[in-house]
């Protein structure tokens, strides 16, 4: 007969789960409290922007300039998100065209462009000197030029990789994980 402590310890022990091979793919685990918490930070920090752009609206509500340029980066900061979120939805699905994510890849970045402008323009107004005013619209040129290049001309501009599908890492020669293991140790290097 066994001691009910060793039988009361048993039942607590988590099973074993199989051990991972290589080669093989790890099932991905979705699902439990990350989606929703995820819905509910979203939300939440869309109530706090709207939030301080409605405070902003109501401190500018008698200069016309003001409102104007709050409403309007509000607009194309919506815009922006709401682009950003299509495209990554498109990124992930293998089957999604070509022709819409290089459409919608043009739109992003001409919704980048538009507030980038809108908020230089702003600065570069705030700023006494000209060679301030020069360097505000510098740095956004910079800052255009380098998300241009990230969005058109960067490798992972039309794929999305298996690691950001949680289907294992690939190398440099797009070659899956089952074929780097396959290979010899003179082969890896």
């Amino acid at each position: 007969m066994e001691p009910v402590f060793a039988v009361a310890q048993e039942s607590s022990v988590p099973p074993q789960q199989q051990p991972h091979r290589l080669g093989e793919t790890m099932p991905v685990q979705r699902g439990g409290w990350r989606r929703p918490a995820r819905c509910a930070l979203a939300v939440a920090l869309f109530l706090v922007v709207t939030g301080n752009f409605a405070f902003a609206a109501y401190r500018a509500r008698h200069r016309s300039r003001d409102l104007s340029f709050v409403l309007v980066a509000y607009f194309l900061l919506a815009l922006l998100v709401c682009c950003v979120a299509r495209l990554e939805q498109l990124r992930r699905d293998p089957a999604a065209r070509v022709a819409e994510r290089r459409w919608l890849r043009i739109g992003v970045w001409g919704v980048s462009v538009a507030l980038a402008n809108t908020f230089a323009s702003r600065v570069a107004d705030a700023m006494p000197r000209l060679a301030l005013k020069l360097v505000v619209w510098g740095v956004t040129a910079v800052v255009l030029g380098l998300g241009f290049y990230f969005l058109f001309f960067s490798k992972d501009a039309d794929r999305c990789s298996d690691g950001e599908l949680g289907r294992g890492q690939a190398d440099a020669g797009r070659r899956s994980a089952t074929a780097l293991h396959e290979q010899s140790p003179e082969e890896k290097v």
